[in-house]
């Protein structure tokens, strides 16, 4: 067996549990980091094709006032 002492193995194994606690905090944290850069990332996706809706919007209201001008002459 182990020639460590009834302590010691207590002493490490309370020293384990703190690094093992330190490592869940900083993937918690490491996590939680990455939703919020892909939150950022989605708003600024959301952002581009609003535009472009908006683009493609103002481009047909323009084309249907010019085919109605068009119709008009005729």
């Amino acid at each position: 067996m182990s020639d460590l002492s009834k302590e010691e193995k207590q002493q490490r194994i309370a020293e384990l549990r703190e690094a093992l606690s330190r490592l869940e905090a900083e993937l918690n944290k490491d996590i939680e980091r990455e939703q919020h850069e892909a939150i950022d990332h989605l708003d600024a996706q959301f952002i581009l094709v609003e535009d472009k809706f908006h683009n493609l919007k103002t481009f047909w209201q323009t084309l249907k006032e010019e085919w109605s001008g068009q119709a008009g002459d005729r």
